[in-house]
């Protein structure tokens, strides 16, 4: 189970409105409280395919795939 699933309930994949990566985040913070706060604690994003460290301001549209990454530890 990764960090994410916790938050919405072992779900892998959820679906909600956004027009770019903070919104969407936002959203996820609404359904799913204390989510957003994590998202935006270091979580990466690939987004349709590539990844972005800061996506917050990113526009997506309703046909983007988002992936959250949780971050890597380490040394």
């Amino acid at each position: 189970m990764t960090h994410h699933r916790p938050f919405t309930g072992g779900e892998a994949v959820v679906e909600v409105d956004g027009g770019t990566v903070g919104a969407v985040i936002d959203a996820l913070e609404e359904r799913y409280p204390g989510l957003g706060e994590m998202l935006r604690a270091g979580s990466s994003a690939g987004i349709d395919g590539e990844v972005h460290a800061e996506p917050e301001y990113l526009p997506v549209s309703p046909d983007t795939t988002i992936y959250f990454l949780a971050p890597l530890v380490g040394g």
